[in-house]
């Protein structure tokens, strides 16, 4: 059971690229919504963000503790945190998109909502199980 429970964290990783990588892949190269130069940013953050995630599960990548001795930001698991953030970065905009901008009530941000979380999750304990 311990092990199972150490190892669920690949679930929601798998799930999160199950759901954006093929997304992210449709978006490559055009821009979104007609939003300039972040409207391009959209395809490679939907895309890559997930994959960071992944390789941070296989590879242990920690900034050099004389990069960054006094700064307040988590130095550990540098690829899961940076991936989590690209994630969290487009599903801020598509919450934001939905509700405000277009005025859909809160079940067709619902799954935005859920990727924001699950994104914001990994920024903040990036499971460290890589030893």
């Amino acid at each position: 059971m311990n092990y199972m429970i150490k190892n669920l964290h690949w679930l929601i990783r798998i799930y999160l690229a199950y759901v954006l990588v093929p997304i992210g892949w449709g978006k490559m190269g055009v821009m979104v919504n007609n939003m300039k130069f972040l409207g391009y940013l959209v395809g490679p953050f939907e895309l890559f963000g997930p994959i960071l995630i992944l390789i941070g599960g296989f590879i242990k990548f920690d900034l050099p503790s004389n990069i960054c001795s006094n700064c307040f930001l988590p130095t550990n698991q540098i690829l899961t945190r940076l991936g989590g953030f690209m994630v969290l970065v487009i599903m801020s905009g598509a919450i934001y998109l939905h509700l405000i901008t277009w005025g859909h009530d809160f079940s067709r941000a619902y799954p935005a909502i859920q990727l924001f979380v699950i994104s914001l999750y990994f920024i903040i304990n990036p499971f460290k199980s890589v030893e």
